[in-house]
């Protein structure tokens, strides 16, 4: 059992986590990261499951995760969110990891594992059911695009570099999401064309976007010099967007603005932007036939919303099944919105 613990404990301090109750065979963990938490589940029961004897019973841990607000009692931790938690434990089978929906849904867009959705399941002084997902396995090249678990802190920062952190949604609406992680994709392509800048990838900025919101953090995480964050709203058919720039070695804001455009014109907002930002960080713009350069963007908009819709479940891969087909389903749409559109056509020959 002490060496059980042991190897608990050591997985769990890996990922930045703390244990901080043990209960006989079993234990309680925090994580600042909902990522890791699921990471930590799953190097744990991997590691036990090589430890074993081959002559002896294997251990076989049950793991329940969740994610809430807390009340902090000395080095103990007490609320509903860890009442919770141990009851979703309870429910695992042995070997199995369960999550909570609400957990789940902060680890689906950069998840490094597939899940399969276990429905609503009640609980014994809970009032409200709780939708439960289970950890079926890891997706193998998923780990290749993801960027490391624990990043290596420098003072170094590359010239004219610029992260753009996943723009939040106003009032937390799941509904816009697909929006605002399309506008931060697409600004991370543009900003790519510019051959003076050095842009962070997507995989990387949405890795620390969790671990690491301060901008001097970031700049300390992947070595740039600018972060860019946003905030986007749609009411209808206008859509606004909050953008604030800001250099990495003070924390200081030295661009922002706030935007507000009819839906058809987001992606002339998104080349303005981009050359905004471009201007900025590298001081100069790059010449008319790198301009030119832009891929044709799409004849009507609608076809471009059923683009970002798609490329949502796409991004989400094999997290769950359903997600290949939603994805082909909505790069449908936006061929059928406009039949000359080749980056729908291009997307949905991969998410097939």
């Amino acid at each position: 059992m002490a060496s059980c613990q042991a190897l608990i404990s050591e997985k769990v301090d890996l990922l930045d986590g703390r244990v901080f109750k043990t209960t006989g065979d079993g234990a309680l963990a925090e994580f600042p990261s909902a990522v890791n938490a699921v990471r930590s589940a799953f190097e744990i029961r991997s590691a036990l499951a090589g430890a074993q004897e081959p002559d002896t019973e294997p251990f076989r841990m049950r793991f329940g995760l969740h994610i809430a607000d807390v009340v902090v009692q000395g080095d103990d931790l007490v609320g509903d969110g860890v009442n919770l938690a141990a009851r979703i434990q309870a429910a695992a089978e042995p070997d199995l990891i369960y999550v909570s929906g609400a957990l789940f849904d902060h680890v689906r867009r950069n998840s490094a594992f597939i899940f399969d959705d276990m429905g609503e399941r009640a609980f014994k002084n809970i009032t409200e059911s709780v939708h439960l997902y289970r950890v079926r396995g890891e997706i193998g090249a998923h780990r290749l695009q993801s960027a490391p678990t624990q990043l290596v802190i420098t003072t170094e920062r590359w010239p004219a570099s610029v992260a753009v952190l996943p723009f939040r949604v106003s009032g937390d609406d799941e509904n816009q999401r697909y929006l605002a992680e399309g506008l931060t994709e697409e600004l991370i392509v543009e900003l790519g064309r510019f051959r003076r800048l050095s842009v962070s990838s997507r995989s990387v900025s949405f890795a620390v976007a969790d671990s690491h919101p301060d901008p001097v953090r970031v700049g300390e995480a992947l070595g740039v010099r600018y972060v860019l964050e946003g905030q986007v709203r749609k009411i209808g058919e206008r859509v606004s967007i909050s953008l604030t720039l800001s250099e990495t070695d003070q924390g200081t804001v030295v661009w922002s603005d706030k935007i507000q455009r009819p839906f058809e014109e987001i992606l002339a907002l998104v080349d303005g932007t981009v050359a905004r930002i471009a201007a900025t960080v590298s001081g100069r713009m790059e010449d008319a036939a790198m301009v030119a350069a832009r891929r044709k963007p799409p004849e009507n908009m609608t076809a471009f919303d059923c683009l970002l819709r798609g490329l949502d479940h796409h991004r989400l891969g094999g997290v769950t099944d359903d997600n290949a087909r939603q994805a082909v389903g909505w790069l449908s749409k936006a061929i059928e919105a406009d039949p000359h559109y080749a980056a729908a056509y291009a997307w949905r020959v991969c998410a097939a």
